[in-house]
């Protein structure tokens, strides 16, 4: 009989990929959506559609019925501004208790967490994040699934449920949207700043990838361990940009601003953002524009880049898809779907 797993946040970018990862390997699958929620990311899986939402204890009873392992990947995703601190609250730390609860007293044998890079923040001091850096989130995003990781790891302790946390960097791949607007948008039009020299380290993780590294982390992971899961290596944001102009076939200036020059910019792009609500000044998922103070915060030095040494050794996790690979199925997934234009040769 095939293993029964639950998957919430079904509907979402990287819950939808790993919906067809675990059908296509002969799982029974059934995703949780949040009623009212577009499932046009799970249009031809082969998965069990069931309506709840995580705040909802009662909605969680009958979708666990019978699941093996639980991959809780619904939640409220990156920091918007606009967004009430409460809410966040909400749906990642009681959200998360709900599953946790509702998984132990359906019998679910193991709980994957997915968390994120945010829970950690950035580097203290230039080297690389691993899983044992000291958290110190960033904003109240990376706060709250911090707090959700802490509740996923005594609630192991205490009870018999297992659990493996799972933390996704910058991830990237068909269905991706906001990096569609951030990233591949202005590159398709040639020109791209980059602050300072543009090599900073960053990770830039192919959907596929994680979506492995999550399967491995729950299929092998020792209960309560904790895992970065990336691409096969960090990348500069200039290496980046390159490869992502060289997949789409357009030529790209990449000239270098000076970081005083860079936090202006950044603040006179949210100025506009503020007048002109909508792309290219605004982008609808985050309430910033494509290029902030945010943007530069990150891509001036290597702050948020990461170690998959435990993942390659404990999980035996080696990474399937290069940079090239991953954009060049995400630009043609783009392509295919209206989101750039066909690819034009370059003279």
């Amino acid at each position: 009989m095939p293993t029964q797993v639950l998957v919430t946040g079904a509907a979402g970018f990287i819950g939808s990929h790993l919906v067809e990862a675990l059908a296509a390997d002969g799982c029974a699958v059934r995703s949780l959506v949040l009623p009212g929620s577009a499932t046009a990311n799970l249009q031809g899986a082969n998965t069990e559609v069931v309506y709840g939402d995580i705040r909802d204890p009662s909605t969680l009873r009958p979708a666990l019925a019978g699941v093996d392992t639980v991959y809780h990947l619904a939640a409220l995703s990156r920091h918007d501004a606009r967004v009430p601190d409460a809410d966040y609250r909400d749906v990642n730390v009681l959200g998360t208790r709900n599953v946790l609860e509702a998984a132990d007293a359906a019998g679910a044998r193991r709980l994957l967490f997915t968390a994120t890079i945010e829970a950690v923040g950035m580097s203290p001091d230039g080297r690389p994040l691993t899983e044992d850096t000291p958290q110190q989130p960033r904003n109240i995003y990376g706060r709250t699934k911090l707090e959700a990781e802490n509740l996923v790891r005594t609630f192991a302790a205490r009870r018999g449920l297992q659990t493996v946390v799972v933390r996704p960097p910058m991830t990237y791949g068909p269905r991706e949207m906001l990096l569609c607007a951030r990233m591949f948008k202005p590159i398709q039009f040639g020109l791209y700043p980059v602050v300072g020299d543009g090599l900073a380290l960053m990770e830039c993780c192919y959907v596929k990838n994680q979506v492995q590294g999550i399967r491995l982390a729950a299929e092998r992971g020792p209960d309560r361990s904790v895992y970065f899961i990336s691409d096969e290596r960090s990348y500069t944001f200039r290496e980046i940009v390159l490869a992502i102009a060289r997949e789409l076939g357009v030529r790209v200036r990449t000239p270098r601003l000076p970081v005083p020059l860079a936090y202006a910019l950044g603040w006179t792009a949210e100025l506009a953002g503020r007048v002109l609500p909508f792309h290219p000044f605004l982008i609808r998922q985050t309430g910033r524009p494509p290029f902030s103070r945010k943007t530069v915060a990150w891509t001036k030095e290597s702050r948020l880049f990461v170690d998959i040494g435990k993942a390659r050794r404990e999980l035996g996790y080696q990474p399937a898809y290069t940079l090239q690979a991953g954009l060049r199925e995400t630009i043609a997934w783009y392509r295919q779907h209206g989101y750039l234009r066909a690819r034009r040769a370059v003279g």
